[in-house]
Protein backbone atom coordinates (compact mmCIF):
# COMPACT_ATOMS: atom_id res chain seq x y z
CA UNK A 1 0.00 0.00 0.00
CA UNK A 2 2.59 2.71 0.65
CA UNK A 3 4.41 2.05 -2.87
CA UNK A 4 1.05 2.62 -4.43
CA UNK A 5 0.45 5.59 -2.54
CA UNK A 6 3.92 6.66 -3.12
CA UNK A 7 3.50 6.79 -6.77
CA UNK A 8 0.49 8.25 -6.48
CA UNK A 9 2.09 11.17 -4.93
CA UNK A 10 4.87 11.39 -7.60
CA UNK A 11 2.02 11.10 -9.82
CA UNK A 12 0.10 14.59 -8.54
CA UNK A 13 3.69 15.95 -8.09
CA UNK A 14 4.39 15.52 -11.69
CA UNK A 15 1.04 16.83 -13.27
CA UNK A 16 1.24 19.98 -10.49
CA UNK A 17 4.66 20.73 -12.04
CA UNK A 18 3.25 20.49 -15.41
CA UNK A 19 2.39 24.01 -16.64
CA UNK A 20 0.63 22.50 -19.43
CA UNK A 21 -1.22 20.64 -16.75
CA UNK A 22 -4.50 23.44 -17.04
CA UNK A 23 -7.67 23.52 -18.07
CA UNK A 24 -9.58 26.16 -19.79
CA UNK A 25 -12.84 24.25 -19.79
CA UNK A 26 -14.25 22.03 -17.08
CA UNK A 27 -12.41 18.74 -16.18
CA UNK A 28 -13.96 15.61 -16.53
CA UNK A 29 -11.26 13.81 -14.90
CA UNK A 30 -11.06 16.51 -11.72
CA UNK A 31 -12.56 15.83 -8.39
CA UNK A 32 -15.88 17.21 -7.71
CA UNK A 33 -15.09 20.27 -6.35
CA UNK A 34 -12.42 20.90 -9.13
CA UNK A 35 -15.14 20.29 -11.80
CA UNK A 36 -17.55 22.89 -9.75
CA UNK A 37 -15.02 25.25 -9.65
CA UNK A 38 -14.10 24.90 -13.47
CA UNK A 39 -17.86 25.28 -14.36
CA UNK A 40 -18.52 28.24 -12.12
CA UNK A 41 -15.28 30.01 -13.97
CA UNK A 42 -15.94 29.07 -17.51
CA UNK A 43 -19.21 29.86 -17.13
CA UNK A 44 -17.83 33.29 -15.40
CA UNK A 45 -15.93 33.88 -18.52
CA UNK A 46 -18.40 33.57 -20.84
CA UNK A 47 -20.98 35.74 -19.06
CA UNK A 48 -18.13 38.57 -18.57
CA UNK A 49 -18.08 38.36 -22.43
CA UNK A 50 -21.61 39.03 -22.74
CA UNK A 51 -22.41 41.45 -19.77
CA UNK A 52 -20.08 44.07 -21.34
CA UNK A 53 -19.74 43.10 -25.14
CA UNK A 54 -16.35 42.15 -25.96
CA UNK A 55 -14.38 40.05 -28.48
CA UNK A 56 -11.89 38.46 -25.58
CA UNK A 57 -12.48 37.95 -21.83
CA UNK A 58 -10.32 35.26 -19.60
CA UNK A 59 -10.48 34.75 -15.97
CA UNK A 60 -7.65 33.50 -13.82
CA UNK A 61 -7.70 31.36 -10.73
CA UNK A 62 -4.66 31.74 -8.56
CA UNK A 63 -4.48 28.90 -6.55
CA UNK A 64 -2.87 29.08 -2.84
CA UNK A 65 -1.85 32.14 -3.63
CA UNK A 66 0.61 30.77 -6.92
CA UNK A 67 0.67 32.36 -10.30
CA UNK A 68 2.16 28.88 -10.83
CA UNK A 69 -0.83 27.08 -9.62
CA UNK A 70 -2.98 29.00 -11.49
CA UNK A 71 -6.22 28.06 -13.84
CA UNK A 72 -7.20 30.52 -17.28
CA UNK A 73 -10.81 30.07 -18.66
CA UNK A 74 -11.55 32.41 -21.87
CA UNK A 75 -14.15 33.25 -24.05
CA UNK A 76 -13.45 34.53 -27.51
CA UNK A 77 -15.61 36.20 -30.14
CA UNK A 78 -15.47 34.38 -33.70
CA UNK A 79 -13.20 37.43 -34.39
CA UNK A 80 -10.49 35.76 -32.71
CA UNK A 81 -11.45 31.82 -34.04
CA UNK A 82 -7.40 31.87 -34.84
CA UNK A 83 -6.33 31.81 -31.15
CA UNK A 84 -9.31 29.18 -29.84
CA UNK A 85 -6.43 26.79 -29.38
CA UNK A 86 -4.25 28.96 -27.75
CA UNK A 87 -3.17 28.17 -24.27
CA UNK A 88 -0.45 29.73 -22.16
CA UNK A 89 -0.56 30.02 -18.53
CA UNK A 90 0.62 33.70 -17.58
CA UNK A 91 3.45 34.39 -15.53
CA UNK A 92 2.25 36.52 -12.62
CA UNK A 93 4.48 39.24 -14.20
CA UNK A 94 3.37 42.46 -15.96
CA UNK A 95 0.20 44.51 -15.55
CA UNK A 96 -1.88 41.72 -14.93
CA UNK A 97 -0.83 40.91 -11.92
CA UNK A 98 -0.68 44.32 -10.20
CA UNK A 99 -4.96 43.42 -10.55
CA UNK A 100 -4.22 40.60 -7.99
CA UNK A 101 -1.02 42.55 -5.77
CA UNK A 102 -3.39 45.48 -5.33
CA UNK A 103 -7.23 43.88 -5.42
CA UNK A 104 -8.21 47.03 -7.67
CA UNK A 105 -9.71 47.37 -10.91
CA UNK A 106 -7.71 48.64 -13.98
CA UNK A 107 -9.39 49.98 -17.17
CA UNK A 108 -7.21 51.18 -20.02
CA UNK A 109 -7.81 52.09 -23.34
CA UNK A 110 -5.16 50.83 -25.70
CA UNK A 111 -2.86 53.77 -25.92
CA UNK A 112 -3.12 53.96 -22.00
CA UNK A 113 -1.83 50.25 -22.45
CA UNK A 114 0.97 50.73 -24.74
CA UNK A 115 2.24 53.43 -22.34
CA UNK A 116 1.66 51.64 -18.58
CA UNK A 117 5.16 50.67 -17.72
CA UNK A 118 4.04 47.32 -16.25
CA UNK A 119 2.51 46.27 -19.71
CA UNK A 120 5.07 43.73 -21.22
CA UNK A 121 3.14 42.96 -24.10
CA UNK A 122 3.14 39.09 -23.18
CA UNK A 123 6.86 38.58 -23.22
CA UNK A 124 7.88 35.40 -25.28
CA UNK A 125 4.10 34.61 -25.68
CA UNK A 126 3.63 38.53 -27.71
CA UNK A 127 4.02 36.37 -31.28
CA UNK A 128 1.22 34.10 -30.30
CA UNK A 129 -1.07 35.69 -27.99
CA UNK A 130 -4.17 36.99 -29.37
CA UNK A 131 -4.01 41.28 -29.84
CA UNK A 132 -5.48 43.35 -27.31
CA UNK A 133 -7.41 46.67 -27.80
CA UNK A 134 -8.04 48.24 -24.67
CA UNK A 135 -7.98 46.94 -21.34
CA UNK A 136 -10.69 46.33 -18.18
CA UNK A 137 -9.38 43.45 -15.21
CA UNK A 138 -11.30 43.39 -11.52
CA UNK A 139 -9.83 41.13 -9.18
CA UNK A 140 -11.80 38.43 -7.56
CA UNK A 141 -12.21 38.90 -3.71
CA UNK A 142 -13.36 36.86 -1.34
CA UNK A 143 -15.25 38.04 1.58
CA UNK A 144 -12.51 37.55 3.98
CA UNK A 145 -10.27 40.03 1.20
CA UNK A 146 -8.17 37.14 0.03
CA UNK A 147 -7.59 37.32 -4.21
CA UNK A 148 -9.15 34.61 -6.09
CA UNK A 149 -8.08 35.78 -9.58
CA UNK A 150 -9.20 38.01 -11.96
CA UNK A 151 -11.21 38.88 -14.61
CA UNK A 152 -9.93 40.64 -17.89
CA UNK A 153 -11.54 41.97 -21.03
CA UNK A 154 -10.47 43.35 -24.16
CA UNK A 155 -12.06 44.68 -27.48
CA UNK A 156 -14.95 45.85 -27.00
CA UNK A 157 -17.16 45.78 -29.83
CA UNK A 158 -17.72 48.42 -31.82
CA UNK A 159 -14.04 49.70 -31.17
CA UNK A 160 -15.32 51.30 -27.88
CA UNK A 161 -13.64 52.07 -25.05
CA UNK A 162 -14.03 50.47 -21.51
CA UNK A 163 -16.72 52.99 -19.40
CA UNK A 164 -16.86 53.25 -15.42
CA UNK A 165 -20.34 51.76 -16.25
CA UNK A 166 -19.03 48.31 -17.86
CA UNK A 167 -16.68 48.45 -15.03
CA UNK A 168 -19.15 48.45 -12.13
CA UNK A 169 -20.54 45.60 -14.12
CA UNK A 170 -17.34 43.37 -13.85
CA UNK A 171 -16.81 43.97 -10.58
CA UNK A 172 -20.49 42.70 -9.83
CA UNK A 173 -20.14 39.64 -11.64
CA UNK A 174 -16.47 39.42 -9.97
CA UNK A 175 -18.75 39.87 -6.30
CA UNK A 176 -20.74 37.31 -7.56
CA UNK A 177 -18.46 34.93 -8.65
CA UNK A 178 -16.39 35.32 -5.04
CA UNK A 179 -19.43 34.40 -3.72
CA UNK A 180 -19.56 30.88 -5.50
CA UNK A 181 -16.63 30.08 -4.93
CA UNK A 182 -16.52 30.81 -1.27
CA UNK A 183 -19.74 28.13 -1.16
CA UNK A 184 -17.59 25.69 -3.04
CA UNK A 185 -14.45 26.26 -0.71
CA UNK A 186 -17.01 25.95 2.16
CA UNK A 187 -19.61 23.34 0.71
CA UNK A 188 -16.17 20.82 -0.03
CA UNK A 189 -13.57 21.92 2.53
CA UNK A 190 -16.13 22.37 5.75
CA UNK A 191 -13.59 21.92 9.13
Amino acid sequence: MTAKLARVKRKKEKENSDPTNWTPTPNPAGSPFTKEVDELLHQTTELARQLVPSHQAAAALIVKSEWKDMRTYFSLSPKYAKWYEYRSPAKGIGIHAMVVEENRAIRLTQAQLEKHPNFRNFGFEAEKHPPMRGWLAVPIVGHDGANYGLLQLSDKYDDADFTEEDETKLKQLAKVTAIGLGSLCHQYHKH
